[in-house]
């Protein structure tokens, strides 16, 4: 059975990010080029950032300290149903805590399509 939320907007494009001690991830879903020949759910692909922020510099004008966020993996998931398969498996090799991880798939659950209206496709 398909739940739909009508609160919702449809949106193109959505963005989600969780932060964890020095790491910070975003995840997005956008439409496929050419989405109108797909169908359902097939017509959004999802991509994984996951950016480190420990890289600092010392600015030698003001002492202040700047932080700097380096793109330490990227990954492309063609639904999203494989997206929820293999990201636990990579948030793991980032996060040991075990309630991190399920407070950034509770996150990541906002980019499920099931949530979409689909009379506003």
């Amino acid at each position: 059975m398909q739940q739909t939320n009508h609160s919702r907007k449809v949106m193109e494009n959505e963005i989600v990010e969780f932060h964890h001690e020095d790491y910070q991830f975003i995840i997005t879903r956008f439409r496929k080029i050419n989405w109108k020949q797909y169908k359902g759910f097939a017509q959004y692909q999802y991509f994984l950032f996951v950016f480190d922020k420990r890289l600092a510099k010392v600015n030698k004008e003001d002492s202040l300290t700047e932080v700097f966020n380096t793109e330490i993996r990227d990954n492309v998931f063609e639904t999203f149903e494989n997206l929820t398969q293999n990201i636990d498996a990579i948030l793991s090799e980032y996060i040991l805590d075990e309630d991190a991880i399920l407070e950034c798939l509770n996150v990541v659950e906002k980019l499920n399509p099931i949530y979409l209206d689909k009379d506003e496709e």
